[in-house]
This record gives C-alpha cells, sequence and structure tokens, in this order.
C-alpha cells in the first residue's frame, strides 16, 4: 500500500508501507529466523555503513558460479544473507543464540557460517577460523575458488592465526558474516589489506 504525503514545501513525497507480517523486527529469544522472514526484514535496511559491503539488497540471490562441493556451500550461505552476527552463534543446523555479545542474538558468527556451509556440502570444519585454517590445505593467492575459504587477520588475529573468514563467491566478492551490528552480507575481499591467504575444503 502506499499513501501519498505533502511536504510544507508543496514536494510531493511517495512514503512505501511495507507489511511484512511481523511488527518487530527483534525476534523471540527462542525463535530462529527463516531466510524467508531475514528477506522480508533486510530489504526494509539502508546499505550497512561499512567501506567495502556492497549496496545489493541483503537477500538477493547471488550468482554462484563453479560446481560441486564449493557451489554447494556457497548457496548454504547465501541462504542467510542478512542474517545478525552472533558472537559465537551458529551451527551444523543454522542459526543459533550466541555467547557473551551474542547472548541475545540468534545469528551466526564468521566461522559457524563456513562450517555450516561446508557441512552442507558434506564436509566437516573446525569451529574456529584458527583451527580452519590450521586444518585445511592452503591455495595460493590467484587460486582461489569459488568456495574456498578466505582468511584475514581480523581483529584479534595474528598472521598465523586468524581472526576472520569468509567464502569466496569470485575473484572479487565472499559470502562473510562481519561483526557485531552487521549481517551476513555479500562485501568485496579484495580491498582488504590484512588477507592471510586462502584454504580449500574437502581436499
Amino acid at each position: 500500500m502506499a499513501v501519498i504525503a505533502t511536504t510544507v514545501t508543496g514536494v510531493l513525497v511517495l512514503v512505501a508501507i511495507i507489511i511484512v507480517g511481523v511488527v518487530a523486527t527483534v525476534l523471540p529469544h527462542n525463535s530462529v529466523p527463516t531466510p524467508d522472514a531475514l528477506c522480508a526484514i533486510a530489504v526494509l535496511r539502508t546499505a550497512e555503513p561499512d567501506a567495502t559491503a556492497l549496496t545489493r539488497p541483503a537477500c538477493a540471490p547471488p550468482r554462484i558460479t563453479g560446481t560441486g562441493h564449493g557451489a554447494t556451500a556457497l548457496a548454504a550461505a547465501a541462504r542467510w544473507l542478512g542474517t545478525p552476527y552472533s558472537w559465537g552463534g551458529g551451527g551444523l543446523d543454522g542459526p543459533s543464540r550466541g555467547i557473551d555479545q551474542g547472548a541475545n542474538t540468534v545469528g551466526f558468527d564468521c566461522s559457524a557460517l563456513t562450517r555450516y556451509a561446508w557441512h552442507q556440502a558434506g564436509v566437516v570444519l573446525p569451529r574456529t577460523a584458527a583451527e580452519q585454517w590450521h586444518a585445511l590445505r592452503h591455495i595460493g593467492p590467484g587460486y582461489q575458488a569459488p568456495g574456498d575459504l578466505v582468511f584475514f587477520q581480523g581483529s584479534g588475529g595474528g598472521p598465523n592465526h586468524p581472526g576472520h573468514v569468509g567464502l569466496v563467491l569470485d575473484t572479487d566478492r565472499m559470502i562473510e558474516a562481519p561483526r557485531t551490528g552487521l549481517r551476513v552480507r555479500i562485501s568485496r575481499y579484495t580491498v582488504r589489506q590484512d588477507i592471510i591467504g586462502y584454504a580449500r575444503p574437502g581436499s
């Protein structure tokens, strides 16, 4: 439904009123968001104020190239675009309530998203970004493929102890659960200066 309102300057403004079926965007304490519900909420938001974030709608399905397990993992992660970041949140079955600052948020942290996605492709990964980095076969820059993991020094991390991880979507972009206050999104990894390297699950 749309309502037309007139401002004091006489300019007509079209105000879109979108009803998504749920008035509050805060989820009940014990509920797990569904991809469709998150899409309905995500389209109401403006772009996150982060230089590496793309401005495409959070729930728009990305074009996934590649085949096999990597494509399966990417498709699984893409289902949850728009999901809140939750420190310690996320399991093999999907978003969950986190711990500490994530205790009141149902969602994923970065390594839980990569672990969930690759679990859907039949590959079990360790829980944290650092553990994933040390457990997997590393790939040289320029050889990364869709579904590979890209690791960053991140907050509290180091050159041999990554603090952040995302899933390579293509030669420029990744799917990631960025940090508290943001949501699972597509962003550019090539503009970041803290890349540690790439690794390939299932190899």
